[in-house]
C-alpha cells in the first residue's frame, strides 16, 4: 500500500502540466455562455437534491479505461458515505486489482491501481459520474445559467473552474467539465434512470485522451459499512 500524503487536485494538476508538451488531448468545454452570480442557496439545494443522504454501495461492471499505452475491463465496486468519502476498489485482466480511498478532494491511499492513481486524483469528476457532483467551497463564488430544460453552476477550485450541466427533471443527464487557464483537463457525463433517479452509465474524458466509462449494474441505497473498509486489505 502507498500511505500518501493527501494529493490535492490543484497540486496534481500543477505537475501533469509541468511534464506535459502541448495540447494532447484537444477537448471542446462544454461550458454554456450567460453565467451570472448566483445565490449559495440556490446552487447548494440543486447538488443536494443529487447528493445522497445515506451510504450507497455502487456495483459497476464492466468499467472500461483506455489511454495511449492500450485498454482494459474489469469491474469495481464503490462505496460511498457521505458527504465526501469514497472508496473504490477494482478487478481487471489477468489478476490485475486495486483499490483507494478518497475523501472530498483528496486521494488518502492508493493501493495497487496504477492505472488509475491519475483517474482517481481527479476527484470531483469521480464524484460527479456517480451521480453526485461536488458540493462547493463555503467561500467559493458560485454562478448559475438556467434554461429551457436545464440547469448549470459554476464555481472555482483551488485556481480551477469546475462547470456542471443538469439536463431534464427528473434528471436525465448529468456534465461536468474542470479547466484550467481556459485548457480543459477532463469531461463527465452520467446518463440516469429517470424511475429511480439512480445514475447507470458514466463517461469520463481527459486531456491526454485517455478515457474511463462504465456501466453501473446496481445501486444498494441500504448499504451498511463499518470503518474497516478505509483500511487497505
Amino acid at each position: 500500500m502507498r500511505c500518501l500524503k493527501p494529493v490535492s487536485l490543484a497540486g496534481w494538476f500543477t505537475a501533469v502540466l509541468l511534464v506535459s508538451s502541448g495540447c494532447r488531448g484537444g477537448l471542446s468545454s462544454i461550458a454554456p455562455e450567460g453565467f451570472a452570480p448566483a445565490p449559495s442557496s440556490t446552487v447548494r439545494g440543486w447538488i443536494r437534491s443529487l447528493t445522497p443522504s445515506r451510504p450507497r454501495l455502487y456495483q459497476i461492471q464492466p468499467w472500461r479505461y483506455r489511454n495511449e499505452r492500450g485498454a482494459a475491463a474489469g469491474r469495481a465496486s464503490i462505496r460511498v458515505v457521505p458527504p465526501d468519502s469514497l472508496r473504490f476498489d477494482y478487478r481487471g485482466p489477468f489478476g490485475r486489482a486495486g483499490n483507494a480511498v478518497i475523501v472530498g478532494d483528496s486521494a488518502l491511499w492508493v493501493a495497487g491501481a496504477d492505472d488509475f492513481e491519475g483517474l482517481l486524483t481527479f476527484a470531483p469528476l469521480l464524484w460527479t459520474a456517480l451521480g453526485i457532483p461536488p458540493m462547493p467551497p463555503e467561500s467559493a463564488p458560485l454562478f448559475s445559467l438556467v434554461g429551457d430544460d436545464f440547469r448549470a453552476w459554476r464555481y472555482i477550485l483551488a485556481g480551477d473552474t469546475l462547470d456542471f450541466i443538469l439536463t431534464g427533471s427528473p434528471p436525465v443527464r448529468l456534465r461536468g467539465e474542470i479547466r484550467r487557464e481556459g485548457r480543459v483537463l477532463g469531461q463527465v457525463a452520467v446518463e440516469f434512470d429517470v424511475v429511480t433517479g439512480l445514475p447507470v452509465k458514466s463517461r469520463m474524458d481527459f486531456w491526454d485522451v485517455s478515457r474511463f466509462e462504465f456501466t453501473i449494474r446496481s445501486v444498494d441505497t441500504l448499504a451498511i459499512f463499518d470503518s474497516t473498509i478505509w483500511e487497505q486489505r
